[in-house]
Formats: C-alpha cells, structure tokens, sequence
C-alpha cells in the first residue's frame, strides 16, 4: 500500500505586500495610521479616514487597499475586491493594489486572473521580489512548475532574505520530483526563518519520501514544538512512524490527527488501519 505524505502548498504573500513600495508620510498622517493598524481595527479606522475626505491620489489609493485587506482577512472578499477596484481607479499606477487583488483571485482559486494581477504590478514596479514570488505561487498552483520556479529565482534575486520565496521554490521543485534541491532550499527558509513550520513539514515530508524516517521525524517534532495544533504534522509524523513499524507512536500521532481534524477522511483511514494492525499483534 502506497502512503503519501500531506504537504503544504505553494502560497501567496499576503501579510507584507500591502506595504510594498509606499511614499514615505509622517506619523502624524492619518491615513498612515490607517495603514498600520491591525486587520481586526484597519476596517473602521480607514472608513474613517476615507470618509474625512481630506486624502487624494496615491494616499488614498493605499487607504482602500488597506481596508480591501483587512476585508479580505475577514473573508469577505467581495468588499475587498471592491476596495482594491477604488484604489486602483483612483490611481492605475499603484503597484500594491494590483498584488492585493492578485493574492484574493490566488486564494479564491482563480489563479489566472492573480497572474494577470501580478503581471500588472510587475509591469509597474519590476523591482517587486513579492510580485515575482506571489505569481510563481501562482503558476505552481497550475501546476507549471518551470514557470513558477523562474518567478521564484527572480524574487530570491531580488531579496535573498525572503524565507517564504525560498520555501515556495522548494515546494515547486518537490512538485518535479527534485527532492535533493526541494531539501536545499527548505533548509534556507528555515535558517532565514526558524519558526517556518510549514518548511519543517515540508522538509520532513521530502525525507520521507526520500526514504529517512529519522530526520523526517525530527522535522515534524520542531513543527509540532512551533505549533502543538499541526495536523499536517501529527498525521506526517504517524505516517513515517508506521513505514518504521513502530506502530504505538503512529497510532498516537494518528489520535491525536483524528481529535484536530475529525473531518479528515485520510487520518480516519490511517487511524483504523494501525488499529487493526496492532489487534492483530
């Protein structure tokens, strides 16, 4: 019986992109209050601040794209798309807006409308390393992994210190199989960012596909360590417990899946399956 490993996917930057090439304005302007403040707030702050009607051009175009962010972070998308139309509308020329947009088409499922999206911000600021890497999310979600991992070389070329570009790549190069170089740049993502848990899961899943069920092991510890509510990472570590027969750890692992994740019919599977392997006993 063939077991697979469960990975995260390849993913658009969306924490960062909002700021991504502003003007620099002084602390006392309160559109830039607006844009810092935390998604749960930035929804009535910039309502605020748009209804002052004291701001024009690029300062308020980065006002609805904010707001269209904490929008979407709320998940309601239709109000973000619409504030990510105003700001473009207010000004074509703004580069974050485009990205915005892209990362909501990304995570609607829509990929070729995030890569037109991209394809516009890059258009306008060719030095955006978030554009780059986002599109190559983009592509790897279609499945075009060459693409995706040109987009990601560009992006590392841009900013060498971005762990998620690193670990995107990585991701894409799993996809084509190179689990030696999906290793390698994992292995980056994590030093640039040791609490990466997703490039641990990631990473314990190329060595075990690989087959070293030690060092796999060892990743998904530091995962679950970084986050105790990892299902991917419980269901992962059971899964490399069993290709080593040590069943009692795996049914564990598998316990504990099946309490995070009841709807998951994969680890419902694995969990009657140890079961029995271990009745059997």
């Amino acid at each position: 019986m063939q077991m697979r490993f469960s990975t995260y996917r390849l993913f658009a930057c969306m924490g960062v992109v909002l700021l991504a090439g502003l003007p620099g304005v002084a602390a006392a302007d309160e559109s830039d209050s607006c844009i810092k403040l935390s998604d749960d707030l930035a929804v009535a702050g910039c309502t605020r601040t748009i209804d002052s009607h004291q701001y024009t051009g690029r300062s308020l175009a980065r006002v609805y794209a904010r707001r269209g962010g904490a929008y979407r972070a709320q998940g309601d998308l239709t109000h973000a798309m619409a504030d990510y139309n105003e700001s473009m509308r207010i000004d074509p020329t703004y580069p974050s807006a485009y990205n915005n947009r892209g990362n909501a088409w990304y995570h609607s499922g829509k990929f070729d409308r995030a890569i037109a999206d991209y394809n516009q911000a890059i258009q306008l600021d060719p030095k955006s390393g978030l554009a780059y890497a986002n599109r190559g999310s983009a592509w790897g979600a279609k499945g075009d992994f060459n693409r995706a991992i040109e987009d990601f070389d560009r992006a590392i070329q841009l900013d060498p210190k971005d762990a998620d570009a690193y670990y995107n790549r990585g991701s894409a190069w799993s996809g084509r199989g190179d689990l030696d170089r999906a290793i390698a740049d994992y292995d980056q993502a994590i030093q640039l960012d040791p609490k990466h848990g997703a490039a641990y899961v990631n990473r314990g899943n190329a060595w075990g596909t690989k087959g070293n069920f030690d060092r796999a092991i060892a990743d998904f510890n530091q995962a679950i360590r970084l986050d105790p509510k990892d299902t991917k990472a419980y269901y992962n570590r059971g899964m490399a417990w069993e290709k080593k027969r040590s069943l009692k750890e795996a049914l564990a692992d598998f316990r504990m899946h099946a309490r995070l994740a009841p709807s998951d019919p994969e680890g419902l599977k694995a969990l009657k399956r140890v079961s029995k392997e271990l009745r059997a006993i």
